[in-house]
């Protein structure tokens, strides 16, 4: 049966719009951890809930498409299983996310089969796309959409079913996304690395010529992606103090009340 609604926690969309917006010329690409939850009131459509993301490296960047590994949807379905453990709840992989960089967010053919052949394994598979860097109207205002979608076949084809999509407030284990978040950096560093090293093989113009473009890269990367990720965490580790300041006036208070 199909999804009827997906759950997303603030936290979630905010990990996942970062990871996009992270590169303008590739599609970036992660899993989505999170469980199904069936009520009278779906219909017999299970309602997913998505609390967590596990962001991937991609060993092949393009500008029009992405490819999960067997391996990768292993290691993932672990981490699902470790974080249930420690949660208490049950997670499982639940989906998958890309981005669509300058294009718009409807999924394209290679989107939906892919998203098929997910489907085969779990029928319960959902897929999200961000559409970021779009520009429109005559502002040239770069927009940012998202869409979730399954696959459904009908008429000896594959067609693309958008599914409703909720935001969530957060969750009381917002760590868990804020520790996929700081991994954006240090997951785009080792793509650039790899890429470094695949090159090395050439003749003196041509190692100096990649040295120059990896150390422009790293430059960028640093520029682009590490230095916004510390100023949100510095942001929020002021919100968090504030919020410790507040707590501990109202247990002044509450205990001056009591003293009375």
């Amino acid at each position: 049966m199909p999804v009827g609604a997906v759950y997303l926690t603030s936290e979630t969309y905010l990990t996942c719009l970062n990871h996009a917006l992270s590169t303008e010329k590739e599609e970036i690409m992660g899993l989505l951890l999170g469980r199904v939850v069936h009520s009278s009131s779906d219909n017999n459509n299970g309602s997913s809930y998505i609390e967590n993301v596990v962001i991937l490296q991609r060993s092949d960047r393009q500008a029009d498409r992405v490819e999960i590994s067997p391996l990768q949807l292993t290691m993932a379905a672990q981490e699902a299983e470790n974080l249930s453990l420690k949660l208490g709840r049950p997670l499982r992989v639940l989906g998958w996310y890309h981005s669509h960089p300058h294009i718009t967010v409807r999924p394209s053919h290679v989107d939906v089969r892919t998203q098929a052949m997910y489907q085969l394994m779990d029928p319960d598979f959902i897929g999200l796309i961000f559409s970021v860097f779009q520009q429109e109207g005559s502002d040239k205002f770069a927009n940012a959409s998202i869409i979730c979608f399954q696959s459904e076949e009908g008429g000896g084809s594959v067609s693309s079913k958008e599914i409703p999509i909720h935001f969530t407030p957060h969750s009381s284990d917002s760590n868990l996304c804020l520790k996929a978040l700081a991994e954006i950096p240090q997951t785009l560093y080792g793509e650039e690395k790899e890429l470094y090293q695949r090159s090395a093989n050439t003749d003196i113009i041509g190692a100096l010529h990649n040295k120059a473009v990896y150390m422009q890269a790293l430059s960028q990367l640093v520029e682009c992606c590490e230095m916004p990720c510390i100023s949100a965490l510095r942001t929020y580790e002021k919100s968090l103090e504030c919020k410790l300041s507040f707590l501990k006036q109202q247990k002044e208070e509450l205990e001056k009340n009591l003293g009375k």
